[in-house]
């Protein structure tokens, strides 16, 4: 166990924490101040060169023979450049060009002048008889090469020796998800993102493939270079300044045990010198659902309700259910009376009756009452978000200071989710040698939602009660034991609320041979409260109410010490860098719960004091980690790269003989392109990439290497008493997943880099998988954690980026990333049978048939019977075989026995997972001020359960609820694609699943923005002003028959938003 060495007595810690906060408070309001009034008493003598008079400091012996040059700067497309150097050649005298790209300069009359700019090819102009020039500069494409932010540091892109993505935060500029991760969904080959569908938002992420069967498959995320153990909810996305996906173990494997699953790097936003700058963005806009999947209204209802009855009794004839003042030709209405041995006088109220309505689906039906289900519980959401940040600084201080205010409303009546976030950075340079800052974000969520019950709202009856005769909310709608949707939306008191506060402080020292030394310090704290009483006007109150409370607070801090040393030795280049970590976790959960309330339950959760059947509960844990890590990226000739390193990891969860795990990795890149001898024409640049790493997972809980205790509460005949029992058994062997990966790579470059291409190849094998393995009942456990099992991943991911036409009045640029992964369970449980295949006999491992986890077979493959449609009325004779009747599911018989077994019929059909995935973006700029972005994904080659397509106990009480606006196969309709509406699945040993395409092509984003221009936005001040559509999800292409192939039982929202943007 790793104790923290900053504090000791909690007094001393309270006692240094708060004094230590004050200081800081003080101190940073006197630093803020100063700047302040420094920066209005003393312009930087860099921005007062642009419009001083150049003679004024120059010598006079040198102004009676020059002469003065103006001129203007710009680029191809004819726009100013700001900040040009203008220097004389052979002298110190220089200046730069203005905000317009004008320059006026003093010089001799055969001057030369330099012009240099960053990005662009240096140029020497000629001043003999000149007195005025325009300086048109060049773009140097390779001087463009950007940078990229890897683990502990940068890189440029062309030195890249892993498998790294870039993300530019414009694309993220004018979308308007929640969080980061749905907006990248689709976006970065091999990130699998999956959107959320609620107001809140969210979703999964996975980095090339599933590599672990229990433990989290989701990637590390790094916070502007600290290791953030907080929520994706906690980073506003307008804050974001770049997003860098790290996919192989080479790049991520200085993060050792947390970074198998990869590494998500974000940047934000930091304060730039120069007078302080106030930016504000405002969007509104709206959330409907992008498909409608609906249960029946009131005229489908009474046609279900009807052919359920004729399924349900095949004998009586059929008319029996038909509506009396609409028969069939032939049948009179004493036809129709007569088939009852005892009709009612009123031939509505029997033909009711005969439909099997409850009394106050008859009454409604009578007085023409009807609710409507889908509308009450689905709408459009308003939703609406605002940012505001200041900026600024100086040569010896930056900031930057962010609030955003977010309020969602969901498509589900009752889900709403609204949050605050605060974010302030500073960065001070105190000497040449000292550099310090801070980056703090605060978040307040407010997650109090209760939406309606979807799970019920289907089964409505149209003709049921929402609320009972005096206002209060019916329990049961249609009389018939299924409780009304809206129960606990009405009802219900909830109260949740999320506080969390990440900081990253450092402080870097530049020591003597170019070695720098950096500390930092990044605590982490998340309070949550959630609150809830149900009162006992709801089924969940039970008498007198029921009440919860509870508390969690996740604490954590990580404490970096990191030395690098950068030099450059003739044609060998070296990039060191060692770092030594520490870090604490610890959680606090108290639950406390009680009901039967007295007096009243007024107070609600206020007063869950009051309940007479009170209980408590806590759950607590602590963990602790270490970490030493070294990497060399070496350099020779500029085209020969080498990245190694190694980490050693330590963690408490871990068995005591198993406490520690070492992790290398090495790269290798060759820019080829480089060599004398590589003479293709065209090519800009190519680079082949090797590379090969170890990460680990850590991912399971506190101490589930250790043999835990349990309380039981027992009466031994005259008291009540608490027991102690082990509940789980130690593994003091218990030790990382380890994945192992290998990828080759290359970058290419074409014509100028207007078409600029990156391929992966990788194969990931993950050992040790940590698994449950369950125990024999006679040792009084259920299961051990331990390590068993092999996954193996392997795929493509490619990256096309493209610029079609660039000029000054169009420009259309592209993006196409493509991947595949393919996944295999290499080994599982270790326990192996003999077969007979073919006629030979073979020897295979066992599967987890409870888990449907197959050796040899994907993670996602279905194992299921094969579905081969609906038995039909020509059919009857060998359905009845299997016990079947036209209308009921077929399937294939593999060993043709007349028998549906698991063991033997069950084969595989698809994979849950997808196969291919596709994203297209396509950005226009025309007439300088438009901006149109078209975004296209795919998701292809997968399937999902759709159970609804079961009709699950159609057959018992069909007849008394509504149900899915879905076809159903009937003697009229006989249909090959949905069966009978009650059909026998019972023989169908293991179970039956019924499984649809979740294939798509979606347009998920489409932004139109107009900037104004300058010349409009000067009168008013402004440095920018831009307005702009955004629209999410628009259009969805796609065979899935419930709500949505991403979300697929609820819905997903399609967004139209308004934005307005603008800074000072």
């Amino acid at each position: 166990m790793i104790e923290n060495p900053l504090f000791t007595s909690k007094k001393q810690k309270r006692f240094r924490l708060k004094n230590s906060f004050t200081l800081i408070c003080y101190s940073l309001l006197f630093i803020f101040l100063s700047h302040f009034q420094s920066y209005a008493n003393n312009v930087p003598e860099h921005i007062a060169t642009v419009n001083k008079n150049t003679e004024k400091i120059l010598p006079n012996v040198l102004q009676n023979s020059t002469k003065q040059i103006s001129g203007k700067i710009v680029d191809e497309k004819g726009e100013a450049l700001i900040g040009v150097n203008i220097s004389v050649k052979g002298t110190s005298l220089g200046t730069i060009s203005d905000i317009d790209g004008n320059f006026i300069i003093n010089v001799q009359p055969d001057a030369v002048l330099i012009v240099s700019y960053v990005g662009y090819l240096s140029q020497e102009v000629g001043t003999s008889n000149k007195t005025m020039v325009k300086i048109v500069l060049k773009e140097d494409v390779k001087s463009l090469d950007e940078f990229v932010v890897i683990g502990y540091g940068a890189v440029k892109k062309s030195d890249l020796t892993g498998s790294v993505q870039k993300v530019d935060s414009k694309i993220l500029k004018n979308q308007t998800g929640t969080q980061i991760s749905e907006m990248l969904a689709g976006s970065v080959a091999g990130f699998n993102g999956v959107q959320g569908s609620s107001a809140k938002g969210g979703g999964s992420m996975e980095i090339r493939g599933r590599t672990s069967l229990n433990a989290s498959t989701e990637p590390m995320i790094v916070l502007d270079g600290a290791i953030f153990n907080g929520s994706m909810l906690d980073i506003n996305p307008q804050d974001v300044e770049s997003i860098e996906i790290l996919k192989d173990a080479s790049s991520a494997a200085i993060y050792g045990a947390r970074a198998s699953n990869g590494v998500i790097m974000v940047s934000t936003k930091k304060g730039e010198k120069g007078k302080p700058m106030i930016a504000f963005s405002a969007q509104i806009g709206s959330a409907s659902p992008t498909n409608m999947y609906k249960s029946y209204d009131k005229n489908g209802y009474m046609t279900y309700k009807r052919d359920m009855q004729r399924a349900k009794n095949p004998k009586m004839v059929s008319y029996y259910y038909d509506d009396p003042n609409n028969l069939p030709a032939g049948v009179t209405l004493d036809i129709w009376r007569n088939a009852s041995a005892n009709p009612q006088a009123d031939n509505t109220k029997e033909w009711l009756s005969r439909l099997y309505f409850y009394q106050t689906e008859v009454d409604n039906y009578l007085n023409g009452n009807t609710v409507d289900w889908f509308s009450e519980a689905f709408g459009s959401g308003l939703r609406q978000k605002y940012d505001v940040n200041i900026s600024g600084g100086s040569d010896k201080m930056s900031y930057f200071w962010s609030v955003d205010y977010q309020d969602n409303e969901g498509v589900i009546t009752g889900d709403d989710y609204s949050a605050i976030r605060t974010r302030l950075n500073f960065d001070f340079t105190i000497t040449d040698w000292l550099t310090a800052g801070i980056n703090t974000h605060f978040t307040d969520r407010d997650e109090s939602a209760v939406p309606v019950d979807l799970s019920t709202m289907y089964y409505m009856s149209p003709y049921g009660s929402m609320f009972n005769e005096d206002g209060s909310t019916k329990w049961y709608p249609n009389d018939y034991a299924l409780a009304n949707p809206f129960l606990n939306y009405y009802g219900q008191d909830k109260l949740k609320k999320v506080n969390s506060v990440f900081a990253s402080a450092y402080t870097n020292i530049k020591l003597p041979y170019n070695i720098n030394y950096k500390i930092s310090f990044q605590p982490n704290y998340t309070f949550a409260s959630e609150y809830n009483f149900y009162p006992s006007s709801i089924p969940a109150g039970g008498q007198g109410g029921v009440a919860s409370r509870a508390e969690s607070k996740n604490m954590s801090w990580i404490f970096d010490n990191l030395v690098s040393w950068k030099k450059q030795y003739g044609i060998h280049g070296f990039d060191v860098t060692l770092l030594f970590s520490a870090e604490k976790a610890q959680r606090y959960l108290t639950s406390e719960n009680n009901q039967k309330f007295i007096p009243n339950e007024n107070l609600t959760f206020s007063g869950i004091h009051f309940g007479t059947v009170p209980t408590v509960s806590s759950d607590d844990t602590q963990t602790t980690a270490d970490a030493l890590m070294a990497r060399l990226n070496y350099t020779l000739l500029n085209k020969y790269l080498i990245t190694a390193s190694v980490r050693r990891d330590g963690y408490s969860a871990f068995g005591v003989n198993n406490p520690r795990a070492t992790f290398p990795a090495v790269a290798l890149a060759w820019k080829i392109s480089e060599e004398s001898f590589f003479k293709i024409p065209h090519v800009y640049q190519m680079k082949l990439r090797m590379s090969w790493g170890e990460n680990g997972n850590r991912d399971i809980g506190a101490y589930a290497a250790l043999a835990q205790l349990k309380s039981v509460p027992y009466f031994n005949g005259t008291n009540s008493s608490v027991g102690i029992v082990s509940s789980t058994l130690a593994n003091s062997e218990l030790k990382w997943e380890r994945t192992s990966s290998y990828n080759i790579g290359m970058d290419l470059g074409l014509f100028d880099n207007r078409i600029d291409l990156t391929a992966d190849f990788y194969v990931m094998n993950t050992l040790d998988l940590l698994m449950a393995r369950q125990l024999p009942e006679i040792t009084g456990f259920k299961s051990i954690m331990t390590n068993l099992g092999e996954l193996q991943n392997k795929g493509v991911d490619l990256t096309l980026n493209t610029v079609n036409i660039d000029n000054k009045n169009f420009k259309w640029t592209s993006n196409f990333v493509y991947s595949a992964n393919r996944n295999k369970i290499v080994k599982l449980f270790g326990n192996y049978e003999t077969v007979e295949i073919n006629g030979q006999t073979v020897q295979r491992e066992l599967p987890d048939y409870t888990n449907n986890l197959f050796p040899g077979h994907a993670i996602d493959q279905i194992w299921n019977y094969k579905v081969l449609g609906v038995w039909q009325q020509d059919e009857a004779e060998e359905a009845a075989r299997y016990r079947l009747l036209p209308g009921d599911w077929k399937t294939e018989d593999v060993d043709n026995n007349g028998k549906l077994e698991a063991l033997h019929d069950k084969q595989f059909v698809g994979y849950k997972e997808p196969r291919y995935r596709l994203g297209f973006r396509n950005n226009f700029t025309f007439m300088e001020n438009f901006n149109l972005s078209i975004f296209f994904r795919a998701d292809l080659g997968h399937k999902a359960a759709f159970s609804d397509a079961l009709r699950a106990n159609g057959a018992d009480t069909g007849e008394k609820r509504n149900s899915f606006d879905l076809p159903y196969w009937t003697v009229e309709n006989p249909i090959n694609d949905y069966s009978r509406l009650t059909p026998n699945t019972s023989v169908y040993g293991g179970g039956l699943n019924i499984y649809k395409s979740r294939s798509f092509l979606r347009l998920q984003d489409v932004s139109f923005s107009y900037t104004v221009p300058k010349v409009f936005t000067d009168r008013f001040k402004l440095n920018n002003l831009e307005v702009y559509y955004s629209g999410h999800n628009l259009l969805c292409f796609t065979k899935w028959p419930g709500w949505d192939p991403e979300s697929l039982t609820t819905p997903m929202p399609r967004s139209h938003t308004f934005g307005l943007r603008l800074s000072l």
